[in-house]
């Protein structure tokens, strides 16, 4: 009986060592925010979510995002470079006011950003690169999804989106 406990309790010494973790309320696994395939991002109370580009059957590389401006001040987008190209960029406003969000693709929709031509291939990260007229620019480094599954029947446009903006120089 003695050696029975001594190996139960040995058993559970072990079991309490192994499964411990050292690094408690701050372990890297425990901080971990992504559960997409886009990366997230914020820059003074804009934030970025799910930022990802599908590429195209015709190999155009268009923006998937929602932009929040969580900020009493109001900010607005002026230009979205995909890989070091401006992207071609319509939005029915581009005024970030606070918790009304830039939805890039889906239901939502109300605004479009794309490249016509990407040569990146599904699983390479291409940097994109959002600037604002007050908060300082956001680069990501995005991963490139190809067009198929829920990407499959994309639409690119926006029918109500107004004339597309021109970037600030």
């Amino acid at each position: 009986m003695a050696k029975t406990f001594q190996k139960l309790t040995a058993i559970l010494i072990i079991a309490i060592t192994i499964t411990g973790c050292g690094s408690g309320q701050n372990a890297v696994t425990r901080t971990i925010k992504q559960v997409t395939d886009g990366v997230e991002a914020e820059s003074n109370g804009i934030k970025l979510r799910n930022v990802l580009i599908v590429k195209t059957a015709k190999s155009e590389g268009v923006l998937v995002a929602t932009v929040v401006n969580t900020l009493d001040q109001a900010d607005s987008i002026v230009g979205i470079a995909i890989g070091g190209a401006m992207a071609s960029y319509a939005a029915k406003s581009s005024e970030l006011l606070k918790n009304k969000p830039i939805i890039f693709v889906g239901d939502s929709t109300n605004a479009d950003a794309f490249i016509p031509s990407l040569t990146n291939n599904a699983g390479d990260r291409i940097g994109v690169t959002f600037t604002f007229s007050k908060a300082a620019p956001v680069t990501l480094s995005a991963l490139v999804v190809n067009g198929e599954g829920i990407y499959q029947d994309l639409v690119r446009s926006v029918p109500a989106i107004s004339a597309p903006l021109t970037p600030a120089p």
